[in-house]
């Protein structure tokens, strides 16, 4: 265990929010990740054709350590996906050593006053079921006017009457597919309410039960934004994806190697810039350490002991999951699941399976 201080933080200048005063931040082990904070125009890409507007946009962004939501841009780093992210991390619980794989994307978290006319100009402030339905789950996504964000990752949702039937975007939205979410709490009403007012359908009799009236909140999130250049790739120099070994006996580094490349920036053989990724690290007793999730598509094997890449291969499509190991007759084998089209990659619907020797 290593101590951890209570260190004071930014309160909110937000009608209504108050921000915790404090946050708890531990001594050791250090931090694995980038942070906001630390940015300069230094670390801007130098890929990025448009220098001088990411300049413009660092400095002017609230890059502080914990800075509350605010109605400027905040820059979030480590960002909504980590720094770490679902696929936790491998662990040797013998030697006290833990694996894990970070993501290095900032991302930017906005308010803003929620004066939409749309709103504000509705009779009483009532909306249809389906409607709110959206507004509640599904606007901080696919925004306002359900047009999505490509860069981010989000689908437009303008034309989802044409692209697929009813019963396919129900369940969808009851179990979730690829990186959105299941929303299994909302009722089987309530969805048959966001299908129609998605497919643009809904009834909307003033005085009907099919009316929803709410209280407005105060401010509106803007929404799940990436910190892009104008290539569509990170806006901050690499690496964008990492790979650290940390002592947990000590609380130092151990190692640190770069994950994953960018296949259409050159030199990655040599320079590689580390890619965003999804799905955590399994290790060997004999010191192998296992990982794909990365937006490359490769599945790779490290030695744990000093972080060198042994071996790497391309998958049928890329594979954001931690592997799952087991035996058979003696045999040890690795499975993953690669169904892709996470970040924009090619689908598939593939399990590969792999033995060690």
């Amino acid at each position: 265990m290593f101590p951890i201080n209570e260190v004071e933080t930014h309160p909110s200048n937000l009608a209504g929010e108050t921000a915790w005063p404090t946050q708890s931040v531990p001594v050791l082990p250090k931090p694995f990740a980038q942070a906001a904070l630390q940015l300069s125009e230094n670390d801007i890409s130098q890929f990025a054709n448009n220098k001088e507007e990411i300049k413009e946009i660092l400095k002017n962004s609230d890059k502080r350590l914990f800075a509350p939501p605010n109605t400027e841009n905040v820059l979030v780093l480590p960002g909504y996906d980590g720094g770490a992210e679902y696929g936790g991390a491998g662990a040797d619980p013998d030697k006290g050593i833990i694996y894990v794989n970070a993501n290095e994307m900032a991302w930017f978290l906005r308010m803003e006053n929620n004066d939409n006319p749309s709103v504000n100009n509705n009779a009483n402030n009532q909306i249809s079921i389906g409607e709110q339905s959206y507004r509640n789950f599904c606007m901080v996504c696919h925004g306002a006017e359900r047009t999505g964000n490509t860069a981010s990752g989000y689908s437009n949702l303008t034309l989802v009457s044409q692209k697929m039937i009813r019963q396919n975007v129900q369940q969808i939205i009851s179990s979730g597919k690829g990186k959105m979410p299941g929303f299994p709490v909302i009722s089987k009403e309530e969805r048959e309410h966001l299908v129609a007012f998605l497919f643009g359908d809904e009834k909307k009799e003033a005085g009907s039960t099919g009316l929803s009236s709410f209280q407005q909140d105060l401010y509106k999130f803007t929404g799940y934004n990436k910190f892009l250049d104008d290539n569509g790739l990170p806006a901050i120099s690499p690496p964008w994806g990492t790979l650290t070994a940390i002592d947990l006996n000590s609380g130092e580094h151990i190692w640190q190697t770069t994950l994953g490349i960018t296949p259409e920036l050159p030199n990655q053989d040599t320079n590689p810039t580390g890619c965003e990724n999804y799905g955590g690290p399994i290790i060997t007793e004999n010191g192998l350490l296992l990982i794909a999730g990365t937006k490359d598509g490769f599945f790779r094997a490290f030695n744990r002991f000093t972080g060198k890449l042994l071996w790497q291969t391309k998958l049928p499509a890329a594979s954001f999951a931690t592997p799952a190991m087991y035996q058979i007759n003696g045999k040890q084998y690795i499975v993953l699941a690669c169904g892709g089209e996470k970040l924009g990659t090619p689908k598939a619907n593939v399990i590969i399976a792999f033995g060690l020797n």
